[in-house]
């Protein structure tokens, strides 16, 4: 099977950018993550070494989107002896989500853990304040930018990712895609799998609103060779990483055009893409055996004359002279 590979940063995505859209948990600065696998990702509301903690502590986040076995959050916090107390588990909803935890008479840490980073939101706050000032560590690189995607069908489906064609002996074993989004536009995006039958006719199956985080696509395994592709309605739709069978595919960097070619005077080592733009020195047009005479700034036969050391055509004492003269050294 035709498989690609991923670059990702494919193109070297590595500047930190300030976002107050959409962002999910699992990408924003201001959760930590555990190695608690049933709560990953925490958010602290206060330590103990403040002075106002023991003060009445609310805490909102705004839900856009959750992942399709749900979410969960829970409070953390310390109580007069400095055990921890854990809450029970309160299901997140789409929209607002207010926890609030009393004030106390001594000083405690607060918490808020989470059961999961694939959570999309859009607003946080603490006690009233707007903390939103996530920073994800990774841009996104959007669909209509990745030449991994081809042009699709109509207006409805502009993109689209192959996964294998029918004429790879593989194509009937069953075919994964993987992508994990990091931005959708704000009326949102859809997928669709659009495969061969066995008759060769083709067909689209329905569309399936994509989500924040890992998007999991899986096309059953046939006894005959068809074509299996996942079409976009979006090509604003970004993403941190994308795979197709476990192989992660490759989003080739915009070219750089420039001058390719080493033995250029214009020599360019960052172009990806020649542009026609190369400038030679005059020798490089000299052919086999002639060489660039600068003073005459001309190519000129060499000669052909053996001995002939000053090449002023002809062979005599001056020649031997010369060739006296280097006699005994050693040549590096």
């Amino acid at each position: 099977m035709a498989r690609s590979a991923f670059f990702l940063l494919l193109v070297g995505l590595t500047l930190a950018q300030t976002l107050n859209a959409q962002i999910t948990i699992e990408v924003c600065n201001l959760f930590e993550a555990t190695e608690n696998e049933a709560w990953p990702f925490v958010f602290t509301a206060v330590e103990s070494d403040d002075s106002s903690s023991s003060n009445e502590q609310v805490f909102e986040i705004v839900v856009d989107a959750l992942p399709s076995e749900g979410a969960s959050v829970r409070v953390a916090k310390t109580v007069a002896n400095g055990n921890w107390f854990f809450g029970e588990p309160i299901p997140l909803e789409l929209g607002s989500n207010v926890i609030t935890v009393s004030a106390v008479s001594f000083s405690r840490t607060v918490k808020f853990q989470f059961s999961t980073g694939n959570v999309a939101f859009s607003g946080l706050f603490l006690n009233y304040l707007d903390v939103n000032t996530c920073v994800a560590g990774i841009d996104g690189v959007a669909i209509a930018s990745c030449n991994a995607f081809e042009p699709g069908p109509n207006e409805t489906w502009p993109h689209v990712l192959t996964a294998v064609t029918s004429d790879d002996s593989s194509s009937g074993d069953e075919q994964t895609f993987e992508i994990e989004v990091s931005d959708l536009p704000e009326v949102g995006a859809q997928y669709r799998v659009a495969k061969t039958v066995s008759n060769g006719n083709w067909y689209f199956g329905n569309p399936v609103d994509l989500s924040f985080g890992l998007n999991t696509v899986t096309v059953s395994a046939v006894t005959f060779q068809r074509t299996v592709k996942l079409q976009f309605s979006s090509g604003e739709v970004e993403f941190t990483a994308l795979a197709i069978n476990g192989e992660a595919v490759i989003c080739d960097a915009t070219e750089i055009m420039g001058c390719t070619d080493v033995e250029a005077e214009n020599y360019d080592e960052s172009a990806t893409a020649d542009d026609g733009s190369c400038t030679y020195h005059p020798s490089f047009y000299c052919g086999s055996g002639t060489f660039w005479d600068e003073s005459e700034g001309k190519c000129i036969a060499a000669s052909s004359c053996t001995g002939d050391l000053d090449e002023d055509g002809m062979v005599a004492v001056p020649d031997l002279l010369l060739f006296l003269s280097a006699f005994g050294n050693a040549c590096e």
